[in-house]
């Protein structure tokens, strides 16, 4: 395969999960080096050399770094990737998985950094408002997956793994509903049949995630007594 691929990481975080998961689909192996961020070896001038923004993940390839998950999943498939069932090559079809991969980042991902930053900056509890913009989101979400088994029509692609790894722990603070999500809750299960691995890279973590957030958020409650 040539240059080694070395990826810092820390696993509690959704888009580093999402590029384990693409890289375990493709049969790559990384060398991985977790990153201690609450001792701030993101800021140490080496990784800054990488990766001027500071930010998981970061990829290694030989001489190349490339950071933001979705960039690091696109370079992914487009150098090692069979064929670009993952990320078609198709213009439309290109341009529709780009559209869902920035929905991502914009809307899922964005919704729940602000919830879990809300916690670690001794928030005593996520707003209404905040868990009605999951909730908009989460209709949107719907509204793409209803005439189509994934995000980008009939097959798998980037832009589900990436979704699908931001919408478990989105349900730490807005549940997905039977009767109002039935589109997503059949599309996570397909992603779920589609990656053999999916559960076993996801479900424990984002109970842990779970377990640390609400934790955080009962010491916060209880500082402010």
């Amino acid at each position: 395969m040539g240059d080694k691929l070395i990826l810092y990481y820390k696993d509690m975080s959704p888009p580093v999960r999402a590029v384990k998961l693409l890289a375990r689909f493709l049969g790559l192996d990384f060398e991985l080096r977790e990153v201690n961020l609450s001792k701030g070896e993101h800021l140490k001038e080496s990784f800054l050399k990488l990766n001027p923004q500071h930010t998981i993940p970061t990829l290694l390839d030989g001489d190349f770094s490339i950071w933001d998950s979705h960039a690091i999943c696109m370079y992914l498939v487009d150098k090692y990737a069979k064929d670009d069932a993952l990320y078609p090559k198709d213009l439309k079809l290109r341009a529709k998985c780009n559209q869902r991969l920035f929905f991502d980042d914009d809307s899922l991902y964005t919704r729940l950094r602000d919830c879990s930053y809300t916690i670690y900056r001794g928030g005593k509890e996520i707003s209404q408002e905040k868990i009605d913009r999951i909730n908009s989101s989460y209709e949107i979400l719907e509204a793409f997956l209803a005439s189509d088994p994934f995000l980008v029509g009939n097959t798998l692609t980037i832009a589900d793994i990436c979704a699908a790894s931001n919408v478990l722990p989105l349900q730490i603070f807005a549940p997905l509903e039977t009767e109002k999500h039935r589109n997503i809750l059949a599309w996570l299960s397909r992603v779920s049949k589609t990656i053999p691995f999916f559960d076993e890279m996801n479900v424990k973590i984002v109970k842990e995630y779970r377990e640390m957030l609400m934790g955080l958020l009962e010491k916060n409650k209880q500082n402010a007594h």
